[in-house]
């Protein structure tokens, strides 16, 4: 069942990115949602590398001539899956926050400041 929902949300959002193409640029455009993903995708797999890590050392079973640190089972596609499955969830929120206007950009102090002219 876990797995159903995580299919479906990454379905949603890849739904929603593959839609950006035919709705007005207000926030969010192709681009600017392929980047948004991949960073937080790299963010959060980086983040999600030192989970459920034994080392070699911990199980007394240092193979000779190996790092005794080394993990015995690093669980990478796991861990990508994972990554994978936020940065999906991290998207729709900051999609729908930019896209429907709920923040605008122009509100935060911080940020750069837009002059239309014409």
């Amino acid at each position: 069942m876990r797995r159903y929902a995580e299919y479906t949300l990454l379905g949603f959002v890849f739904v929603v990115w593959i839609a950006q193409g035919f709705l007005p640029d207000r926030g969010v455009g192709i681009v600017t949602g392929v980047v948004i993903y991949l960073i937080s995708w790299w963010m959060l797999f980086l983040g999600s590398l030192p989970l459920k890590v034994r080392g070699q050392f911990e199980d007394g079973d240092v193979v000779e001539g190996s790092e005794p640190g080394a993990p015995i089972t690093p669980r990478i596609k796991e861990k990508m899956w994972l990554a994978a499955v936020l940065a999906g969830m991290v998207w729709l929120v900051l999609f729908c926050i930019l896209e429907f206007g709920l923040i605008s950009l122009d509100s935060m102090p911080w940020g750069p400041t837009f002059v239309e002219y014409g």
